[in-house]
């Protein structure tokens, strides 16, 4: 309301300014002329002294809309650069969010493919359990920030996640082999040395066979190996079996 006020009251000036420049003007016009009347007798013609009057408050305009248009164009300029800036800042941001999204996803991807770890830490497969099940209610939070433009959302989807997982790993560690009973925690037992024997490399192929059986029968019924921890599994028994049929051989 004062900003509109200011405004008129400027331009009323402004006005004022212009009429008073062209009066000024004009009377100056005037004397010089009756001087030159009264002088050599010479008469200027009348559109003149219009042209006297009318010359300042159309430089006074002319001036004036030339350093409103030049504000105006700075202010588009302006408005463009941050406009430009701020779309650097979300990409950047947003760079950086996936990132971070990259980096806690492969964290937890150990937990997917590590038969190790997940012998180690049986219960980080168990999605009953409210702890794991944050872990994966986080991520599925991750995938749909993930269909958006907002870096902000994703950051905090991501920081979500990173504090599901920090709590799902304690949780495994304090847990450890604690919630199994003494014959499961016995076939977990005969699924490490299993998986030792087929990670050494210096096994004959029948016995990595046997090693393969025993690790996928001791697991049944207490950790249901993830996709990707199975194909991992295979393909380190396959190289297994190579590199046993190469000792043979030699």
């Amino acid at each position: 309301m004062l900003k509109r006020v200011a405004r008129k009251i400027a331009a009323a000036a402004l006005a004022l300014f212009a009429f008073a420049s062209g009066m000024v003007v004009l009377g100056v016009y005037a004397l010089i002329s009756f001087a030159a009347w009264a002088v050599w007798g010479a008469v200027p013609p009348a559109y003149t002294f219009v042209l006297a009057f009318a010359v300042p408050p159309l430089a006074i305009a002319a001036l004036t809309g030339l350093v409103f248009t030049v504000r105006r164009t700075s202010k588009g300029l302006q408005a463009r650069r941050g406009l430009r800036v701020q779309s650097q800042a979300r990409s950047a941001s947003w760079e950086a969010a996936c990132q971070r999204r990259d980096a806690s996803l492969v964290s937890w991807s150990r937990y997917e493919t590590d038969v190790s770890l997940l012998i180690e830490y049986p219960v980080m497969t168990d999605y009953s359990d409210p702890v794991i099940r944050e872990v994966i209610v986080a991520m599925q939070g991750i995938r749909e920030a993930e269909r958006g433009t907002d870096p902000d959302r994703l950051h905090l989807a991501v920081d979500r996640f990173d504090v599901a997982l920090r709590t799902a790993e304690n949780y495994a560690r304090r847990c450890g082999q604690s919630r199994l009973t003494e014959q499961e925690r016995s076939k977990l037992a005969t699924a490490r040395a299993a998986l030792n024997l087929i990670l050494d490399g210096a096994a004959a192929p029948s016995e990595v066979d046997g090693a393969y059986r025993t690790l996928r029968g001791s697991l049944r019924g207490i950790i249901d190996l993830p996709a990707p921890a199975a194909a991992d599994l295979e393909s380190r028994a396959r190289e297994a079996r190579l590199l046993g049929s190469a000792s043979v051989s030699s």
